[in-house]
């Protein structure tokens, strides 16, 4: 069995993505990143869509938590370091876990 990197192209199977090219990639409904050997796109898989909506909805509850139970100078603050922490989170784990995939859009293909 062959061993293949989490930065393989799925269509020509070259290693043409980087950590941040990876990142950046979008989700299984987005136009995604191209690849330089065969120029198709290619988008992060579904299992970074549900780490995302999971953390997007833990960011969110922590938002609605801080706006209604906070009372310091500082919640707001808060607020924006719990949506770019989430943001943060998600892009890390684009970059390190999970392969790419073929996008399901049919404007891309």
């Amino acid at each position: 069995m062959q061993h293949t990197s989490i930065y393989t192209c799925p269509h020509c199977g070259e290693k043409t993505f980087n950590p941040i090219t990876k990142a950046f990639a979008g989700g299984l409904h987005t136009r995604g990143a191209v690849c330089k050997a065969c120029g198709r796109h290619c988008v992060n898989g579904q299992g970074s869509m549900i780490f995302s909506a999971v953390v997007y909805i833990l960011a969110l509850i922590a938002v609605f938590y801080l706006y209604f139970k906070c009372n310091s100078d500082w919640c707001y603050a808060y607020m924006i370091g719990a949506v770019a922490a989430a943001f943060v989170v998600t892009r890390l784990y684009d970059a390190f876990i999970g392969p790419l995939t073929k996008p399901i859009r049919n404007d891309v293909l």
